[in-house]
């Protein structure tokens, strides 16, 4: 039986218009947490995509904007009938390595609780959690903050305190 995540090629979003249907799948989650910021989405340092053998766009996933040796992985998302096919982990995989390339020093990412599929993504591609704290956009949601440390010269307790400011700490 062929592997099908051999089925599927990642790439860097090359053109404004994949990059724009990428968005427009991340748009269609199913999730509804919040609305997608289409400007912040835009502007990502890197767009990877996932299409299968037709060239039909099954998943996508970021290196959100920023500057710096420091950057956050958002808004992986793999179209319904393309999942638990190991592309999640791919993309995840992927956006490493192109963080790597970029110089990026350190990684980090949040995932609501109740997002049991990325959390285990994230653990298993070598991430570690950091801790739990209270969304800022006043849901009531718990967040979880992850980090992997891409050059071991970084203090990453300073880091992760920078970047999670005065957020609840809430385990």
């Amino acid at each position: 039986m062929p592997n099908p995540v051999q089925e599927i090629t990642l790439s860097l979003a090359q053109s404004p218009d994949l990059t724009a249907a990428a968005c427009a799948l991340v748009d269609s989650r199913d999730d509804n947490a919040h609305p997608l910021d289409h400007q912040a989405f835009m502007a990502s340092r890197a767009v990877i995509v996932a299409q299968n053998v037709a060239g039909e766009l099954v998943g996508c996933a970021v290196i959100k904007a920023g500057r710096g040796d420091i950057a956050e992985l958002g808004y992986l998302m793999v179209r319904p009938d393309y999942r638990r096919r190991g592309i999640a982990a791919a993309l995840t995989q992927k956006r490493i390595q192109i963080a790597r390339e970029m110089g990026i020093r350190l990684l980090f990412a949040t995932v609501r609780e109740e997002n049991r599929a990325s959390r285990d993504n994230l653990l298993k591609s070598g991430m570690q959690f950091w801790g739990n704290y209270l969304s800022i956009r006043g849901t009531g949601n718990t967040v979880g903050w992850y980090f992997l440390v891409l050059d071991n010269q970084v203090d990453v307790t300073t880091e992760m305190l920078k970047l999670v400011g005065d957020r609840v700490r809430i385990d």
